[in-house]
């Protein structure tokens, strides 16, 4: 069994039924398609959308970070997950095919730009999409029984410097209203989980890139 669903439907509304699935380690590949906020809906803010950013809910900015779904779903101790990023379309591939050979539980996380929520050029996707990943703001990895690993590009930046999260921002009209030190809060933030990335990767099982 396949599903894919938004992220109010899995941070929010339906994260019991989620939790449980991967409590029971029901046989299913579970696709998690994260636009960060309720699109469909009227753009109203969901438990994935970010710090600082406009929805009609919160028209001042997020107050509070995002929930951590990954970090949650890895405590479940399911047997596969991932985050992937449709600007890099064979890594999703990839993890998909391998998701599919494994049994129980298993999620993927799709961080999904979108147009008029975000308030960009639709032509501007897949670019945002990259400086998401680039700056760092989106992590691409997974974690099989239990190993960790960093995929590319983000594997290579433990060692490279990352975008600022200022040119993945500065895209978005969602985060127009932010100010400097605003901004540089939500660098702070980006910086920080990576620091506890590096902490997990340290840790046994940890491994840098497939």
């Amino acid at each position: 069994m396949i599903v894919w669903a938004g992220d109010g439907a899995t941070f929010d509304i339906g994260f019991g039924a989620v939790s449980g699935a991967a409590e029971r380690m029901e046989n299913i590949l579970y696709i998690c398609n994260d636009n960060e906020a309720y699109m469909n809906t009227g753009i109203q803010k969901s438990g994935a959308t970010p710090t600082g950013a406009w929805t009609t809910t919160t028209v001042r900015g997020r107050e509070g970070r995002k929930k951590d779904l990954f970090g949650i779903m890895l405590d479940h101790r399911i047997p596969y997950l991932a985050t992937a990023s449709p600007a890099y379309p064979l890594d999703l591939m990839n993890k998909v095919r391998r998701a599919l050979r494994i049994r129980g539980f298993r999620l993927i996380h799709i961080l999904n730009p979108c147009p008029p929520g975000w308030r960009y050029d639709y032509n501007l996707t897949i670019e945002v999409a990259r400086r998401a990943v680039l700056s760092g703001a989106w992590v691409l990895m997974e974690v099989e029984h239990g190993r960790i690993r960093l995929n590319p590009p983000s594997s290579e930046m433990l060692e490279k410097r990352r975008m600022r999260v200022a040119d993945y921002l500065g895209m978005q009209g969602r985060f127009s209203h932010l100010s400097d030190e605003q901004i540089e809060e939500i660098q702070r933030i980006v910086d920080e989980d990576w620091e506890r990335l590096k902490g997990l990767l340290r840790a046994p099982g940890g491994q840098r890139a497939t």
